[in-house]
């Protein structure tokens, strides 16, 4: 089974896309959400959540054929860092107005720094998590009474 790296490319042979399709199919009908490995010693090293999640979806675009891997940049366009986050490009271009989400120009167009990006995308994934713990302890708290 051959690996080619050529220019940040790899190339896979049909066997390895066949043995993540099958990698995938064991692990949907285990429920399994998290990996770990084995040592040269055979003892298993933890796998990172995140690390496994990434992993999975790869195995899962690998099965199907299809996938890119790629580093970001680090400077996003504002229509990948509205993508990122997960608002529309009027909406994060408000962000950057309000002074929420810094940015430079570059000519006409604005440049955002990615690790900023990321960072805006988790504090409202955390500012998310926390409304609905707080919506879920009024439901509790009002189911109680009644």
């Amino acid at each position: 089974m051959t690996v080619v790296l050529t220019n940040g490319t790899v190339f896979v042979e049909e066997e390895l896309r066949e043995q993540a399709a099958e990698l995938v199919r064991r692990a949907q009908d285990r429920g399994a959400r998290a990996f770990s490995l084995a040592g040269d010693d055979g003892e298993p090293v933890s796998v990172p959540p995140d690390v496994s999640s990434f992993l999975i979806q790869v195995l899962r675009g690998l099965a199907r054929g299809h996938f890119a891997v790629t580093a970001l940049p680090e400077e996003l366009t504002t229509t990948v860092a509205a993508e990122l986050v997960g608002v529309s490009r009027p909406t994060l271009m408000k962000l950057v107005r309000s002074g929420e989400l810094p940015s430079r120009q570059v000519g006409t167009h604005t440049r955002l720094r990615t690790g900023d990006v990321l960072a805006l995308r988790k504090r409202r994934a955390q500012d998310r998590r926390a409304a609905l713990e707080a919506l879920s302890a009024l439901d509790d708290e009002f189911g109680a009474d009644r």
